[in-house]
């Protein structure tokens, strides 16, 4: 049984998803004008940026990967072999387990990472910190 709230859950619905497209639109524009990358290539990038850290040779499972990403395996996969022949990845299979696969960030992969990380930001706080300035957005026009 639902209560009643008095909030229109539906409307809040479409608010989201018009919030999320603007966003998303606006995050592929211009990690893609800016530095040549779709924005599941950086969320890629951020994912092994938060796993790895700074240390050089670190490395990430792609099952962990998957299960932080919002992409089907298949769609992953497509993704990594694209940042893959843009040298911004390597893949490295596992040593005790031939199933599992790490992806590892290149110092290319690093440095086009970090360049791309304000540009990422921005657009994030121009459209979550203002909710007002998301509903004046139309990045998809």
């Amino acid at each position: 049984m639902e209560a009643e709230s008095g909030v229109d859950v539906g409307a809040k619905w479409s608010e989201t998803l018009r919030v999320y497209h603007n966003t998303s639109c606006e995050l592929e524009n211009e990690l893609q004008s800016r530095h040549e990358l779709g924005l599941s290539e950086f969320e890629v990038l951020l994912i092994l940026g938060r796993t790895c850290g700074d240390q050089a040779g670190g490395k990430a499972k792609m099952k962990d990967i998957e299960a932080e990403m919002y992409l089907s395996q298949s769609a992953l996969s497509r993704t990594v072999t694209r940042l893959e022949k843009a040298g911004l990845v390597t893949r490295a299979a596992c040593d005790f387990d031939r199933r599992a696969n790490f992806l590892m960030l290149t110092p290319a992969g690093r440095e086009r990472f970090e360049a791309a990380k304000p540009t990422h930001r921005a657009v994030l706080v121009k459209h979550l910190a203002d909710p007002a300035a998301s509903k004046r957005a139309d990045a998809c026009a």
